[in-house]
């Protein structure tokens, strides 16, 4: 609400063409009050309002959480929107790395979310309160008198997020006042790092944007031929493989002996090939 708040009042002098969307996600049973509550509100403001209704996927292995956020970026994809301007805070950022860090991720994990994240060569993803703490977003909000609508999902601790935020986040904050700020910095660096091992990457392949030459790989360390075929898959847009894969396929495909005939890697929907010193990605 506040976000929308602020977007309304900068579009005039921004001279921005400003509409809203709601996803609806027909998880709650409020949800209909919530998306006839949302056109209230963007009426009031005379904003153009986007329902899009979903469906969710309670058996997804990604978790009803994963599938929702799924179905979210696939609804703002849909719509076409070039920027998409999301409201997380400091304290939703906090919780993502702290989840992160537990689940074992890497860095571009711990890195959190990114206040500018490029989703595709027409849309790009805006994060303007990623750096304000939520405390500070509902004194604004209080103060200008906004109103808004809890989830009451929020307090089921069965959700991984709202266990951290319920259970764990209250106690690390009595301990730890900044620790908002400390895993906010965190992420920066962790952000930073793995910018660093990309253009590294780039480096070691001698990536053109298009062709990807392993002869440079031979004889370097595992943990650069790891570090290289992880982005180099991912530039595919290939599922990201286990740490134990990497380097099981980077001791298929990066050999000190030289051979004339094609190295072969991968998992069960493709096949990563060196043939000739290049890399290609086939599918099975």
């Amino acid at each position: 609400m506040l976000l929308l708040t602020l977007a309304d009042e900068l579009k005039s002098t921004m001279h921005l063409e400003l509409t809203a969307i709601h996803v609806h996600h027909g998880l709650s049973p409020n949800a209909d009050a919530w998306a006839a509550f949302c056109t209230d509100v963007c009426d009031a403001k005379e904003i153009p309002l986007t329902i899009t209704r979903v469906q969710i996927d309670r058996r997804s292995p990604s978790g009803v959480e994963g599938a929702a956020r799924a179905a979210r970026y696939a609804a703002f994809a849909e719509e076409g929107f070039p920027y998409v301007l999301l409201a997380q805070h400091a304290d939703d950022q906090a919780e993502t790395v702290l989840h992160q860090l537990l689940r074992g991720t890497g860095l571009k994990g711990l890195a959190g979310m990114g206040e500018v994240r490029v989703v595709s060569a027409a849309q790009t993803i805006l994060r303007p309160l990623l750096e304000e703490s939520r405390a500070e977003i509902e004194a604004e909000a209080g103060e200008r008198g906004l109103k808004w609508i809890e989830d009451e999902s929020n307090t089921d601790t069965a959700y991984t997020r709202n266990f951290l935020r319920q259970d764990i986040t209250p106690r690390l904050s009595a301990r730890f006042p900044h620790y908002v700020a400390s895993l906010a910095r965190a992420a920066r660096h962790a952000a930073e790092a793995d910018e660093m091992l990309e253009a590294l990457a780039r480096i070691d392949l001698a990536w053109d944007g298009t062709n990807a030459f392993a002869n440079g790989l031979d004889s370097l360390p595992q943990a650069r031929q790891t570090n290289a075929l992880y982005h180099w898959l991912k530039w595919q847009g290939a599922p990201v493989p286990s740490r134990s894969q990497l380097h099981e396929w980077a001791a298929q495909l990066f050999r000190m002996a030289p051979t004339s005939k094609p190295q072969l890697a991968g998992g069960h929907d493709f096949v990563i090939r060196r043939a000739n010193n290049r890399l290609v990605l086939q599918a099975k």
